[in-house]
C-alpha cells in the first residue's frame, strides 16, 4: 500500500515536471526566394523594365547584362542585374520593390538580402565604369513607419565584383509593403551613379 502510494506520487510529480517544460519554439529562418533576373532578355539597344516579377513589382528598374560589357560591375550570379539610373527615376519614380500593384496577390514581404554595386551613368554600351556610391535602403510598413540601412560601395578597378549584404543585416525588414532605394555617387549627387543589385532574397506573405 505504502509503495503504491509512493509510485502514484512519483508519477504525479513527473507529469507536473514534464508539463512545466516549455515547448520549443520554431526559430527556423524564413525560406527566402531569390530574384536573379537571368530569365530576362538583354540588349545594348533596348531598355527592358522589370515590372511584375516573382510576386513583387520592381519600379524604375531595368535589366542589364554584365556579359555585354568589357568593363564594369559583374553580376553576382548568372549574367543579369537589376539597375536604376537618373533616367529611369525620371520616367517611373523612386526605385522600389512593391507588394501593392495591379492584380497583386502579395500582402507583404520580408527582405533577406542582396548583392549590390554602382557604376557611372555611361548609357547603354560595352563600356561601363564602376563607381563609388552610398546606397540607402528604406523599408516601408503598412502603418507608414519606415526603417533604413545605409552602406557604401568602393570599387578599385574597371572590372569589379558586387558586394553581398551580411546575413541578418535586414533582420528588422519584416512585414513590408515596399522597399525603396536611393543611390548617391560623386559629390553626393544621385544623377552621378547607376545603382545595381542582384540575387535579391526575400520572403512573401500572400493574401488570404
Amino acid at each position: 500500500m505504502f509503495s503504491s502510494t509512493l509510485r502514484a506520487i512519483g508519477s504525479l510529480l513527473l507529469f507536473q515536471l514534464v508539463s512545466s517544460v516549455p515547448t520549443p519554439q520554431n526559430t527556423a529562418p524564413p525560406v527566402c526566394d531569390t530574384a536573379n533576373f537571368d530569365s530576362f532578355p538583354t540588349s545594348l539597344l533596348n531598355v527592358n523594365y522589370i515590372g511584375n516579377y516573382k510576386n513583387l513589382y520592381w519600379r524604375a528598374m531595368t535589366v542589364g547584362s554584365s556579359t555585354l560589357q568589357v568593363t564594369g560591375v559583374q553580376a553576382h550570379s548568372g549574367n543579369n542585374v537589376a539597375a536604376w539610373s537618373f533616367d529611369s527615376i525620371l520616367s517611373q519614380g523612386i526605385p522600389a520593390m512593391l507588394a501593392d500593384y495591379q492584380d497583386s496577390e502579395t500582402e507583404s514581404f520580408d527582405l533577406c538580402g542582396f548583392a549590390y554595386g554602382c557604376a557611372l551613368p555611361t548609357g547603354q554600351g560595352t563600356i561601363a565604369i564602376p563607381s563609388k556610391c552610398t546606397l540607402t535602403v528604406t523599408g516601408h510598413f503598412a502603418d507608414g513607419q519606415t526603417i533604413n540601412k545605409v552602406f557604401k560601395y568602393t570599387p578599385k578597378g574597371l572590372r569589379e565584383k558586387m558586394v553581398k549584404t551580411p546575413d541578418g543585416f535586414f533582420s528588422e525588414f519584416k512585414g513590408l509593403k515596399k522597399v525603396t532605394f536611393e543611390t548617391r555617387g560623386l559629390l553626393g549627387i544621385p544623377a552621378t551613379a547607376v545603382g545595381l543589385i542582384d540575387d535579391v532574397s526575400y520572403s512573401v506573405k500572400l493574401k488570404a
